[in-house]
């Protein structure tokens, strides 16, 4: 949910047309479609989700599936557990989204 929110406040200081977020987290998908949020978190992301385009959508992607991106986003996450510091630049901008919907796409 963490990743989301992160996800969510870098595309509000963005202008982009459309974006896609993949998740492998059933349960930040569950959430997000309550009724009544119950976090913090769930709030603020529907609150900027509902501020940016309708072109956005989270998608949900199979975890543990062999997804490259699904892969490394999971090995960096076992990293920030142990307490090491990742520095991680990639700009966002040019990193190629394929065309195409994965099931359980959300919104």
């Amino acid at each position: 949910m963490v990743a989301l929110r992160v996800a969510m406040r870098w595309l509000s200081q963005e202008s982009l047309a459309k974006c896609t977020i993949h998740t492998d987290s059933q349960s930040s998908l569950k959430a997000l479609a309550a009724l009544k949020p119950n976090s913090t978190i769930d709030r603020e992301i529907l609150n900027i989700w509902s501020s940016l385009t309708p072109e956005v959508v989270i998608s949900w992607v199979k975890g543990h599936s062999r997804v490259l991106e699904n892969e490394v986003s999971d090995q960096l996450a076992r990293q920030g557990t142990h307490g090491s510091t990742l520095i991680i630049n990639i700009d966002l901008k040019s990193v190629p989204l394929k065309s195409g919907r994965i099931n359980g796409t959300f919104r």
